[in-house]
């Protein structure tokens, strides 16, 4: 399944995002709108706008940048801070502008949409780095296929031979190559088409203009990336017809 690039942008992504939730309410909304007078009708959905902003403010500034940047006390205070003063903001308006005295619906409303949308915002963080609808399969590689000689490279004038089960992926930087294993990375000065031609070609497949990988070192696979433990490397619009007969055995 080709996945939709067009949502991972930022803004398209809110924006549906925002109507999605307005759609609903307005269909939950429809037959009683008519009655409320005045600004009435369309204060709840300024109230969801708001609140909208609110989500988006608290998942991608809060929770990005203090929570999983390992800053929890000082998120945690934070949002503390400004759900009690969103609380008693939300009380006050509620009282004096629109003469509800039960505000306690209103005000729960409130901290359960907040704890949903932080919900639906880690699903959306776990989706995308880990990709449940995968349209390539990994090949088995058993020990017995896997290559047991040696990429051979210069390296800052010195003659390096690294062993091919080594190697995790190899990374062109125009004429130079970054050649990627646990202990250490390489860089000597060859082309990746060069590589390509010296290494085994069922072990190391080409994903793109600037990536091989050793399939044996790739953790998963997605329609459009390939895993090896955390880094994500991208395959190539034109070479995924041949990544996937690769990955395939054909």
């Amino acid at each position: 399944m080709k996945r939709n690039r067009l949502l991972d942008n930022f803004v398209v992504r809110n924006l549906l995002g925002l109507l999605a939730l307005l759609s609903v309410h307005y269909l939950t909304d429809l037959y009683a709108i008519g009655q409320r007078p005045g600004f009435s009708k369309v204060s709840p959905y300024l109230y969801l706008l708001l609140l909208y902003g609110w989500l988006v403010f608290h998942n991608r500034i809060l929770f990005d940048r203090l929570f999983l940047k390992g800053r929890k006390m000082i998120y945690f205070g934070w949002l503390l801070l400004l759900m009690a003063l969103g609380s008693f903001n939300m009380n006050f308006i509620l009282h004096t502008e629109f003469n509800i005295s039960r505000s306690l619906p209103y005000l729960v409303n409130f901290w359960v949409y907040t704890v949903t949308g932080l919900g639906v915002y880690i699903t959306y963080l776990y989706l995308r780095t880990h990709p449940q609808a995968v349209s390539l399969s990994i090949p088995t590689i058993t020990d017995s296929a896997v290559e047991s000689g040696s990429f051979s490279c210069v390296v800052d004038g010195n003659r390096q031979v690294i062993s091919y089960a080594d190697i995790q992926y190899i990374e062109s930087l125009e004429n130079y190559l970054k050649v990627i294993t646990k202990p250490k990375i390489y860089v000597t000065r060859l082309t990746l088409k060069e590589a390509e031609e010296r290494l085994p070609k069922r072990q190391f497949v080409r994903i793109s203009r600037s990536y091989i990988v050793n399939m044996s070192h790739v953790d998963s696979t997605g329609p459009d990336a390939v895993w090896i433990g955390s880094k994500e490397l991208r395959i190539g619009k034109v070479y995924k017809r041949y990544v996937a007969e690769q990955l395939s055995g054909d």
